[in-house]
């Protein structure tokens, strides 16, 4: 079944440096093996997935996190990747340095890596091997599992928009503002953005094992900079890779250090992963972070630290006008079946236009479920579904996801679901669980062995 390990199938792989291309492929095809039904990948919670990437990185600098620590929230699980995608690669290191680049998935790196040096460095020189993303493939919910090595099940914060109870409302999670774009605290008094999920900061269970971290984002975000040692904004890309060499450098700099990179999804969004705009950010990420960390750095540093490239979700390209209206006016029947809120008004769809949360009136699952199916070419689970085929996690479902989680879990094939208007003009998208949006990569090496 597509949510069993893939242990089994990448047993008889073997890798052996030099003869073998570093380009993971052999794991791809075990992933669509043993995860794809129908053309739907399946996260890979077990063994080569993006929930386990930070556990991993975390532990060779010695974090191995004691889930024993007395804690009011859960602490992020003994979560690790396979021994090979660290295959030929030195890890006895000093640093780690992870570059996140939101949305670059793996046939984006599979098209790029000969024509982009950085990529083709990491290719010829370090090991690149594809990972599942978590579901949903989207942002909101795969950075909360970066920072707290919790799955979605687990931590409860399930896609871009959310409705929680607690204030009776829908809060868009990762700005923490509501659908107006007003803050969320000023709009829900009382509200704190560490109330959108379960699990303490995975940097705060390093801390306490003296694992001091730094993190790096272009705009200031409590979620991910709780428990980190040291914490900071940049303006520009080039300003990121400077500050992470000068943190790599410093005599008493950080053993971990994060820098989060979001241009080149906003591009896909916008124009698609075949455009001019999205090339042009991934070269100028890509040659800002060679000249500072490949070429800059100095090479006793270089010699003791560990670089990662990775990403959380992928992308798929729609066309904006095949992208489904979803609204009351095309789907009436759906909106009088949706839940009220205190008010009596409907509580509007959540998630994401590539994973819709409907929370649903009593007995009305089956008929709204009838409808959509008989109309679009989708995938749904109920809560009880999803929960049995672990879509969300592999873990205990926490009360916050029992809560959240829709009636019903609606997936399209390749189109967004749609009831904003400006959701339905954009070309990128994911959240979903086409092979596209969810296989990602994870690219090692040590820094030195990528310069000369």
């Amino acid at each position: 079944p597509p949510w069993e390990s893939v242990t089994s199938h990448r047993q008889s792989f073997t890798l052996t440096v030099g003869t073998v291309d570093m380009l993971r492929t052999d794991v791809e095809r075990a992933l669509r093996d043993a995860r794809d039904e129908d053309g739907h990948l399946f996260p890979d919670y077990a063994d080569y997935c993006f929930a386990n990437a930070n556990p991993t990185l975390l532990s060779l600098l010695g974090a191995d996190i004691d889930r024993s620590l007395p804690t009011a929230r859960p602490t992020p699980t003994d979560r690790s990747l396979p021994d090979d995608v660290f295959a030929g690669v030195d890890t006895d290191v000093d640093h780690v340095v992870v570059l996140f680049l939101d949305g670059y998935g793996w046939d984006a790196w599979k098209r790029d890596h000969d024509s982009v040096p950085l990529l083709s460095r990491l290719t010829e020189r370090g090991t690149v091997t594809p990972l599942t993303s978590i579901y949903p493939s989207e942002t909101a919910a795969a950075t909360t599992t970066f920072h707290t090595g919790l799955t979605p099940a687990e931590h409860g914060l399930l896609g871009w928009w959310q409705y929680l109870l607690g204030v009776d409302g829908v809060v868009q999670t990762l700005p923490f503002e509501t659908l107006d774009g007003d803050p969320a605290d000023e709009a829900f008094p009382g509200l704190a953005v560490s109330d959108l999920y379960a699990g303490e900061s995975i940097y705060a269970s390093a801390e306490r094992e003296g694992v001091e971290s730094y993190l790096s984002h272009p705009f200031p975000t409590e979620m991910a900079e709780r428990g980190a040692t040291e914490r900071a904004t940049y303006g520009n890309v080039a300003d990121l890779a400077v500050q992470l060499r000068h943190e790599l450098e410093d005599s008493g700099g950080a053993d971990y250090c994060f820098g989060y990179v979001p241009t080149v999804d906003a591009a896909a969004h916008a124009e698609g992963t075949t455009s001019d705009r999205y090339r042009a950010q991934l070269e100028v990420t890509a040659a800002c972070f060679r000249r500072e960390l490949v070429e800059r750095l100095d090479p006793a540093v270089a010699e003791r630290t560990l670089f990662v490239l990775t990403a959380d979700h992928g992308i798929v390209d729609t066309v904006p006008a095949e992208n489904v209206d979803i609204g009351p006016d095309a789907y009436p029947a759906v909106w009088e079946a949706l839940a009220r809120d205190d008010d009596g008004d409907p509580i509007p769809p959540v998630g994401s236009p590539r994973n819709l949360h409907l929370h649903l009136r009593d007995g009305t699952v089956d008929a709204v479920r009838e409808r959509l199916e008989s109309r679009l070419p989708c995938r749904t689970f109920t809560r009880e579904e999803a929960v049995d085929r672990r879509l969300f996690g592999d873990g205990d479902p926490s009360d916050l996801f029992r809560q959240r989680c829709g009636d019903l879990v609606v997936v399209h094939r390749d189109r967004g679901l749609c009831w904003d208007e400006d959701e339905r003009e954009l070309v990128g998208m994911h959240g979903g669980l086409t092979p596209e949006e969810m296989l990602v990569p994870f690219a090692a090496a040590r820094l030195d062995r990528l310069s000369g």
